[in-house]
Formats: structure tokens, sequence, C-alpha cells
């Protein structure tokens, strides 16, 4: 029995002297005492491997390699020290869960933390320091309740009560009835005399940096009944009990280790302990690379206790054995390291398995280097904990339970159904029936009806088939029906869904809140589900597709997501949650499921973290991420206690884990160990910019290797290579044809620039050109260095083909292609549209607004009434009857599904009861009355469309409908006025009309004014274009108005924009009020002067200027319809200054715009004065009626629902 310490500096051969140790026994006999190997659990898999390596060796029985956790379990089982029921993170994190929510109202500080995310798991971590610090909550609340509190007030006090009760509750629940993890060691410590397997053992202790005080005391325990135990530290020097090393000390925490060691031998009688220094003047490790050696030993030197230097040696001359690289970015970085790898393996004769990959920060890096090392062929294993909170089954299990538990949402069960958890396995009855494009039909069908909760259940709301229809012309847009296939497919996919929930909802409901009668419910959903033949088959499709890593994720975790249902019918079974209760516990178990995977391959590049991988007999190791705040690495302070706090139980005599200061200082020792673990050459970069753009400096690291070679150079990183650099750095990018062609385009587009390109890559090129298979590829590639993101034209026949030989279109769609060409081929070309979603929006209160005020005046025109003879409540609830009627069809009811949406259809009723009001003030001041109301043209309805010719042979059809339109008669004249409601305040600008923004409004007059003499028997003149605001405006005011002040402000708030003809007699044909007066009129935009003229102010226009601008609009909407049926999709969209089509456009993303690009660049519409404009429209505007513009159908569609022009398609070309 005894202890011996080997101690030496990083690469003196300590871990080899182990391995030596272990064989020399082994080779002498295989059978014998045993012989174990105690190292950091991570690294076992690699400590066996090694061990394996020596031919002597055909078998063995007696050597083991352990880690601290696996040697407790195995000397627990032999001595049955196994009492209670293991349990890991997952169990310990929800046995918190439990006594957090059972103690919820007892919380002084945590209570409003309850149900954070994170919470559990720092909770757990902060306890299983403790534990491992040998702290028990008897210890705790001795050292805690006698502590003052703080000046500031009692909340310190108060957490530290909380976190007592805490761990208090939390091993009372454990005691005598469940093992955690932390458990295990001070349990071995007390096996330790009753095992066999430790009794005559041999102990190696090796690849630790510290140990915790459970270790210590298992370290001592050994010591006292094992044979021999030999622990191996990274020490240059021994220290005595009670000696102290300086706290700058490189060594700092390995001297602690060796001290504490000593000490607790001394404090059990023990023999003084064997010390064994190996030799650091010629490590064994750097035999082959001195200039390693003298890296290392200039490590060593900062330790500020030495006082004198170690002896020194001579530094290579020859190929260098440390390179430092800076990189521009993290991906140029990752992607030279990858080059060089490629250059090591092909022209060195390396194995993959002699390289490593360290960082500090893995997130920093594990997605670039999942990306970069596949593009160049590289294996690697990613050696770290993955948690699996983004796995399907986890995500499946936490969607099924919210879709129980929040009345089927939609975002829970289609977060549920893109799981594929719910697709059929193939040979499935309905296996052809549904996939996933059905169930995202499904999902558009849903949102498009706002369907949840209930209705999920309720066939009245799957009609598939049929089409949503008003029971009447009310203006509401009707949703498009479906083909008997399309809904037969829709309709398997809802029954993959609803009668799986309803069963699993059943279940549940019956558990009576029993924690395993609730698990057992899950279990069944995922076996009806066929969860593990799905999870086996996607593993067998990673195994295939090459990616061994996922298909061992898919096999484990199915494995730890029974574990976490048999810790909860094993911890809480016969317990009574709630609903929301145990959807908590698991999903505090889901999110500490991590899994740890072992290599899956011999022969693979080993990436990892510096404070977790143990990088062993590796020959190259490439250090990446090396800037100042990353390395060394700051500290960073846990939620539950701050350092300061922690300081406080420290001084208190509480052994705290280790403060933030002491764990920078401590990270010296790990830097030191990543930079000494090659034994051949060290790689070390850091990226001069992050993933923004944001400078990064290097680290203090990359200025001490600068310092201790400074005849090194430094490469630079780039992401393209520098066609003036050497054909040899050149070279490297050509490692892979794949990155070979990304490169050439990089420099073929250089090239283009009129930037040199060096012979090489022209080289490249032919290679690629001479073989078949890279023709495709370098066509792309060479298309895209002239590549323009600009839209050709059409081809004739495809415009044809697209639009048939008679355009038909709305005023809307020609202002949308004024606005953008591209647009409006998205939209009516290729009939691109967003999926519908289930929510109230302007458009839909539009269409609301226009229906009911529509219906409104119709049927006061039916039922033969007068305006003036109604009251202002009878007006009112004329409206209000209306608006309920029409509230239902608006789509699919949205009006009334929610309490939010009825309270908004009451304030519309009210918006619609106000504009009434005022419609029906403007018809008691006018002489104009309704005429047409939603009064449509085009084919069958009751005016013909708007017919052009066009040049290139094709026709043109306006159709539309108009809000309303109001006749008056003056004389032996008909005037027209037409009116548009809008639910925004709109006004008509001269500018907008002379550029094509707007034209609706003086289309829509040129309709009824053209076809006046056959819808009106006479030939009608313009009197006015006018927009009636429908709003319910708020009056405010600081003192109380009287009802007719607030009359008179409403007034002005519902008066008309627009344009009138500047003809008095018909302005007061508008407002009658105006006939005894002058001043301005509350009903339209004109003002009227003393002496009966016009003020500036008004907005009117003359006869002749009535003309121009029908005639102008008719010239552009000719001139729109010729682009379009030439096939203009031009990407230009207009800018006219703050306001752009791309504002709210939905086709970005399919045009890609963007004004930085050559090629791209707005249309520009510049302010223009009225002069300018009416000048303008002079020199443009073209007849009213002529051969060559515009055909005037003189018959009336309705009756035939077949207009001309159809007629004319039928029997054959325009004439």
């Amino acid at each position: 029995m005894g202890l011996r310490f080997v101690m030496g500096r990083a690469g003196t051969g300590k871990s080899t002297l182990c391995l030596k140790e272990i064989r020399k026994r082994l080779e002498e006999s295989p059978e014998g005492h045993p012989l174990l190997l105690l190292v950091p659990e991570q690294s076992t898999f690699q400590v066996e491997q090694a061990l394996l390596e020596s031919p002597e060796i055909k078998g063995y029985t007696r050597a083991q390699v352990f880690s601290f956790r696996r040697l407790a379990w195995r000397v627990m089982q032999e001595t049955g020290h196994t009492a209670g029921v293991p349990i890991d993170d997952l169990g310990k994190a929800m046995l918190l869960q439990r006594v957090i929510h059972k103690r919820r109202k007892e919380w002084k500080v945590f209570q409003q933390a309850e149900g954070e995310m994170g919470l559990i798991g720092e909770m757990t971590r902060f306890y299983k320091e403790l534990k491992r610090c040998g702290i028990t909550p008897e210890a705790w609340e001795a050292h805690t309740s006698d502590l003052p509190a703080d000046r500031e007030g009692t909340g310190w006090k108060d957490k530290l009560e909380d976190l007592s009760m805490l761990y208090r509750e939390y091993e009372s629940e454990l005691a005598g009835l469940y093992l955690d993890t932390e458990s295990f060691l001070p349990r071995l410590a007390a096996a330790m005399q009753d095992c066999s397997l430790l009794g005559d053992a041999e102990l190696w202790v090796d690849g630790f940096f510290g140990f915790t005080p459970q270790e210590l005391e298992v370290i001592v325990k050994c010591a006292l009944h094992c044979r021999q135990v030999t622990v191996t530290l990274c020490l240059d020097r021994p220290y005595d009990a009670g000696e102290r090393p300086d706290e700058l000390d490189l060594f700092h925490p390995t001297a602690r280790a060796m001290i504490r060691l000593k000490e607790q031998l001394d404090a059990h009688g023990a023999e003084p302990a064997e010390t064994e220094i190996l030799d650091g003047t010629a490590p064994p490790r750097f035999a082959g690379s001195p200039m390693l050696a003298h890296l290392e030993r200039q490590y060593a030197l900062k330790n500020p206790s030495r006082g004198g230097t170690y002896p020194d040696g001579p530094v290579e001359t020859g190929k260098p054995s440390v390179s430092v690289h800076a990189a521009v970015h993290r991906r140029a970085e990752v992607e030279g390291a990858a080059r060089e790898m490629l250059r090591l393996v092909r022209d060195e004769g390396l194995r993959w398995r002699d390289l490593s990959v360290r960082v500090r920060k893995l997130g920093d890096y594990s997605e670039l280097i999942g990306t970069v090392f596949p593009e160049y062929g590289i294996p690697y294993f990613l050696d770290e904990k993955r948690s699996v909170v983004h796995h399907p089954l986890v995500e499946f299990i936490r969607s099924s339970l919210e879709i129980i538990q929040h009345n089927w949402r939609y975002e829970a069960v289609f977060r549920c159904v893109k799981t594929d958890f719910l697709l059929p396995l193939e040979g499935e009855e309905d296996a052809g029936a549904v996939d996933r494009n059905g169930m995202d039909e499904l999902e558009n069908y849903v949102l498009a009806r706002g369907i949840q909760g209930y209705r999920w259940k309720d066939d009245r709301n799957w009609s598939f088939l049929q089409p949503e229809v008003p029971e009447e012309d009310d203006g509401i847009t009707p949703e498009p029906g479906r083909t008997k296939e399309q809904a037969d497919k829709l309709t398997a996919c809802r029954e993959r869904i609803v009668p799986v929930f309803q069963r699993f909802e059943e279940r549940f409901k019956n558990a009576g809140g029993r924690v395993s009668a609730m698990t057992e419910a899950l279990y069944a959903l995922l076996e009806e589900c066929r969860v593990p033949e799905k999870l086996e088959g996607w593993s067998g499709e990673a195994l295939k597709s090459g990616r061994p890593e996922k298909a061992r994720e898919h096999g484990q975790v199915w494995d730890r997501v029974m574990d976490l249902m048999d810790q909860l019918v094993e911890l809480l079974g016969e317990e009574t949650v709630t609903a929301e209760g145990f959807t908590a516990l698991v999903d505090t178990g889901l999110e500490a499921i991590c899994l740890g995977l072992v290599p899956p391959s011999m022969d693979e590049v080993l990436v990892g973290t510096m404070d977790r991988t143990r990088s062993t007999q590796k020959k190259y190791s490439f250090v990446l991420g090396v800037n100042e705040g990353v390395l060394p690495a700051k500290a960073d302070e846990t939620p539950v206690l701050s350092d300061a706090e922690r300081e406080k139980l420290r001084e208190s005599g509480l052994d705290m884990p280790d403060s933030l200061r002491r764990r920078l200082l401590d990270e010296q020792l790990l830097v030191y160990s990543v930079l000494c673990s090659p034994s051949e050459h060290l790689w070390v970069s850091y990226p001069l910019a992050d993933e923004e753009g944001k400078s990064l400096l290097p680290s203090e690291i990359i200025k001490s290797i600068r310092r201790w070679f400074p005849g090194l150079g430094e490469g630079l990183l780039l992401a393209e290579p520098d066609p003036e650099s050497a054909e040899e750095e050149q070279m490297a990018y050509l490692s892979r044809r794949e990155k070979a062609l990304a490169v050439l385009h990089s420099q073929l587009k250089q090239g283009a620039a009129g930037r040199p390109v060096s012979e090489l890559w022209w080289e490249a090129y032919n290679w690629f050109a001479g073989r078949e298979a890279w023709k495709a590829p370098l066509e792309r590639l060479a298309a895209s260095l002239t590549y323009q993101n600009r839209e050709k034209p059409l081809a004739p026949e495809t415009s044809r083909l697209l639009y048939g030989n008679v355009l038909r279109a709305s005023v809307s769609r020609m202002e949308r292609y004024v606005s953008c060409p591209f647009s409006q081929f998205a939209s009516h070309g290729l009939k691109l549209r967003e999926r519908r979603i289930y929510r109230l929006q302007a458009p839909d209160i539009g269409q609301l607004f226009h229906a009911a005020l529509s219906h409104v005046v119709r049927d006061m025109q039916q039922d033969q009434l007068e305006w003036a003879v109604l009251r202002p409540e009878e007006v009112v609830g004329k409206a209000s009857a209306i608006v309920d009627k029409l509230t239902p069809r608006l789509q699919s009811e949205i009006l009334l599904s929610t309490s939010r949406n009825r309270y908004i259809a009451r304030k519309l009723k009210e918006t619609v009861g106000q504009a009434t009001l005022m419609l029906a003030r403007h018809h008691q001041l006018s002489e104009f009355v309704p005429v047409g109301l939603e009064l449509g043209f085009g084919p069958g309805e009751p005016l013909p469309a708007l017919a052009f010719r066009l040049p290139n042979g094709c026709r043109m059809e306006i159709v539309g409908r108009i809000d309303r339109v109001d006749r008056a008669e003056h004389g032996s004249e008909i005037l027209l006025r037409v009116l548009d409601y809008k639910s925004s305040e709109t006004n008509l600008r001269l500018t907008d009309l002379f550029n094509g923004l707007s034209l609706q409004m003086l289309t829509y007059l040129d309709v009824v004014i053209t076809h006046s003499p056959q819808w009106l028997g006479q030939k009608a003149r313009p009197a006015g274009v006018l927009y009636f605001h429908v709003h319910n405006p708020l009056i405010q005011t600081s003192n109380g108005l009287p009802a007719h002040s607030v009359e008179a402000e409403l007034r002005k708030r519902f008066k008309m924009k627009g344009l009138v003809a500047d003809d008095t007699e018909i302005v007061r044909l508008m407002d009658r009020e105006l006939k005894d007066r002058t001043g301005y009129s509350q009903v339209i935009p004109v003002s009227v002067k003393t002496d009966g003229s016009f003020s500036k102010v008004s907005s009117v226009a003359s006869p002749r200027q009535w003309d121009l601008l029908r005639g102008y609009v008719r010239s552009v909407i000719r001139e729109i319809g010729t682009e379009i049926t030439n096939g203009q999709v031009g990407i230009v969209p207009y800018q006219q200054g703050p306001k752009s089509a791309c504002t709210f456009c939905s086709y970005r993303p399919v045009c890609h715009f963007d004004a930085q690009l050559e090629g791209n660049q707005y249309r520009l519409f510049g302010a223009r004065s009225g002069e300018e404009i009416w000048e303008a429209m002079e020199q443009t505007a073209s007849a009213l009626e002529g051969p060559e513009t515009l055909e005037i159908h003189t018959d009336r569609t309705k009756e035939t629902g077949t207009s001309p022009a159809e007629r004319e398609e039928k029997g054959g070309p325009w004439r």
C-alpha cells in the first residue's frame, strides 16, 4: 500500500509511463492482480485504444480503464451498495422541478423565476457543485444561517434560505430511494474496504489537472487499501503538506491537488508518498521538434516563483514546427486549416487520426466545421455533449402535449405534423394519399379557415370541395374550391391527425392526473405513431448517406426518451399533478437530455474544446480562434450565486468551488497543455473579424509566440487566393474539384473586372472544360459572370400563351404594372400569391365597408325611401342590420371568431353607422342621386368593357366594378359623378395620375361617360370623381362642445376629396348650401369666392381638362397593355420621394431587387407643377374616340352573359 506521485511538465512522458508499466505487467502475466487505470471520463475510449497498441499484448483480463463514475458503479455492484434507483441528470431535474413546484408559494426569491427556461438546469448544476465539494444540506444551513444580511436589504439572505430549503427538500426526496451520480463517489469510498477488485489492485490516476473533494477522498482511500496508487500530475517540482503555491503559478491547480492529497494522507496517518520527477530537459514528446520543446519551456517560464530559467535547448532552423496564421474571418480560418489537413494526408503520409482541432468556444466553429470539412472530404468527430431539444422526437412530444392542453392551436398542431411522425410508413393503407405535400396543403387550408380548437373535430368546417360563396352578390370575394382528388387527399391528411390526438386526449384525461397513467398515454401515442420504426428507418437512411453520427443520434434519442419515461414512473408514478405540471416535468427532462456519441471511425480528425477533449498521441494540432477574450477565456458568473456571494461563503469557511478570478488564472494551465499537446507541429490561428465584420484582436498568446520566435513569419488566410501570391499557395485551393470550381468562379470574376488572373486558373478552366462531367457546371459558372438581375421580355408566343390574344385586366392591374412590371407579371402572369391567413386585415374591412354602404343605398332605393324623412336612429339601425347580415359572410366568419374580433365588429358597425349618417347628410344637400351601385363593367355586367386595339394585334379589355355612380340633370344635360368608398384617407393627386399610379377614378368616369348613350339614353357630362372616407372620427377638445358644433366638426371630417367640374351651377347641385352663400363647401373640395369664382384651393377641372384627363388615361392604359402583351416583365420599380413600389411588395423574395447591384435601378418619378402636367397631357392625349384606340360596345351584355369581345373571339380575329 502506498501513494506515488509522478510529476513532470508537458511532454515528459507521464501518460506513457503509466501505459508502459501496465503493458510490462501484462507481458509478464496476462493474469494476476488487477491493473486499473483511472482517467477523465471523456478519455476512456482513447486510452483503451492506446493500451491495445502494443503488439506483444495478445489479450488480457486483469487491466481495465475506468473513469471515477464507472469505477464507483463497478465497486457498488460488487459490494451491494447500489440500494436506491439510479437517476441521472434527467431524474434530478424532474425531482427539482417537483420540489420547486410543490413549495412554489414559500419561495422568497425564486418564486418569480419558476417556469423560466434553464432555471432547473442551473439549479441542478449548482447542487452538483455543492455535493461534489462535499457540502451537505446540514453544512450549508449551518454556514449560511448566521451570515449577516446585505446593507441594501434582505435579498441575499432570502436567496440563501431558498437554496437551503430546496437543497434539504431535494436530498429528502433522494434519501433511501434514489441514487444520483453525485452519490457514487461517497459510496465508493465507503465500500472500498469490502471490494476485492481494489483490495489487491494497482491503480494509476492520469490526465487530471485537479480533483474535487469527493475525488480526493476516493484517491486517499485507494492509497490506504490498494497495493499501489500512482498519481501523475503536470508539475515541475514537489510540494509538501501545508505549503502553498504562488497564486500566479502556472501549475497552481496541480500543485494544490498534490498538497491536498498529502494533507489528507497525513490526517489518516499513512506513509509519506513517494515522488518521481521526470526529466524536463528533453521531453520525449518533442524529441523531433525542438521548436515545440522551446515553446513548452518558454511557457513554463511564466512561473513567477521559479526565479530562474529552465535549461534551454537548440531551436530548429529548418522546417518550423510552430506556425501562426491570421485569417480574414472564421470561415477563411477553417478553410485554411482544411487545406493544410488535406496537404498533410496527401503529401506527408499522415492519417486523419494524427490530427486534432481544438477551440475554446465550440459554438463559434461547430457549424463552420460541419460545413467546410465535408466540402473538403475530411472525416471528423465532434467531441461534444449534444442537446436533443431540436430533435424531431422531442418536438413531437412537446407539441403533442401542447395540442391537447391548449385547445388544438394551429402552431402546436403543425409543429407536430412537421416532425413527420404522423406520416405513414411504406406499406400502410394510406401511404400513397398522405405525404408532406398533402400536409402542407392542409396547413394552407387551416390557415385560411382559422381552424383550431373544436373546429378540428367538427366535420362542418372541412368542406374541401365547395368554395365559400355568398348567398348574394354582396361584393365579398369567394374562396375557390378544389377538385375531388385534392379534397380526398386533404381528408386523408386530416384523418392522420384528428383521430390520433382524440384518442391521446381521451387517454390523457382519463389518467386522473396520475403521472404513471399520463406517461402511459404518452407512450401509447408514440407507439400508435410507430415512432421506433420511423427512427430506425431514419437511422438506416443516415447510414446509407454516410452520416453515422446522425444514425447513432436517432437510435440514442429513443433510448433516452424511454429512460425519461421510466424515471417519471419510478420517481413520481403514483403522484397526482395537473396537466401543466406533467408537461413541465417532461419539458425539464427533455431539456436535460444530452447525447454523448463515440467516434464512428478509427481514422478521423478529432474536433473538440480545450477543456473537454483530451487529444492523446496527436502529431498535428490545429488551435483555432486564438483571440483576445476567447483564449484565455473569461469565466462567466453562474445565475444562482454571483462570484461575490460565493466569496462571502468561502470566507465563512465553506469550501465552495473556485472563484472567477481563480478559474481565470487556472486557464493558463489549460492553454499550456493544449499548446504542448502535439508531437510534431502546432498550428495556431485567429480571425481578424467576426461574421458581422467587427474587428477581432489576437490573444496575448499570439504575442508571446511572436516574442519566443522572433523570426517566425505569420501567414494570412484569405477567403480566395491572391493572384499575386506564389503558385504553390494558389495550388492549395485546387485540392478539391468542387472547391476549386467555386474559387475559379471568383478568379474569373476578378478577370472580368479587369484584375489579373494567374495562369494557373486558366489551366484549371481548361481542365474542367475538357471533361464532360464538368461542362454543365462550368457553363453555369460562366453564365453567372455576366449575370445581372434583369428579366428579358417574354417571347411573343410565350406572352400569348400566358395572357391570350385578349388581355382582360382591371385598372388596379394597370397601376401595378406602372409601379413595377415584374410585380404585374408575378401576380397576374405567374399568379403567385401569399398564402391566405385567417386574420382580419385592411382589405377585409374595406370589403365590408363597400358591401355595407352599397346595400344601404340599394335598400333605400328598393324601398323608395327618402333620406330626408328618416331619423338618424333609423339610418343607423338600417346600417347595423346590414352589417349584422354581412358579418358572418366575411372570410369564414372571422369577425365572430374571437372576442377581440367581435369587439372589432361592433366598432366597424359604429363606423358604418356614422358613415351612413354622413352619406344621408350628403344626399340631403345634393341633387345627385345614385344610379349605379357596385356597377360592373365587362363581360356579363351592366356595362361593356373598355376595349382597346393594341398596335401588336392584341386587344385589351378593361373590366372592373365601380362603387357608386351618381346622376343629376342640369338643364337638358345629364351629369355623372363617380364615388369611391375608402377606408383610409385618399385624394386624387395630379402627379400620381400623370405617372400612371392613380388611374382608377378617371377610368371609371371614362367608362360611364363613354357608355352613357347606351346606358342612360343620352350622352352625359363629367361632374366629378370623389373619395368618401369611411371612418368614425374622434373629436378631441379640451372643453365640451355643443351638439351643433360636434355635427359641424363631423361634417368637416367627412368632406369628400377628389376633382369636380369648374362650373358653379354643377357644384351647387352637389352642395345646396352653396346656393345661398359663398366660402368652403363641407361636402366637396371647393371654395367659392364672393365674385362666384373658385378659390385656388378648389379642386376643379374645366371641360377641356376633363377631356385631356380621359384621353391621357386612355393613352397610358393603351401603352401599358401594349407593353404587357409584348412580354415586358422588367424589374424596374418606381421611386417617388420616400415612396417606392418595393415598400409593401410581396414579391421581393422572387425578384431579388437590390439598388446596390448593377442593373437594378429605380424609375424615378420627379415632382412636376400642375402647369407642366397639363401641358404634357395636351401633347400626349389621344382622341376620345377613334378607330385606332377604342371601340364602344353598343349592346348590353348582362342579359346574354357574353360580351361582344367574347363573341368576336369565338368568331375570329378583331376587326
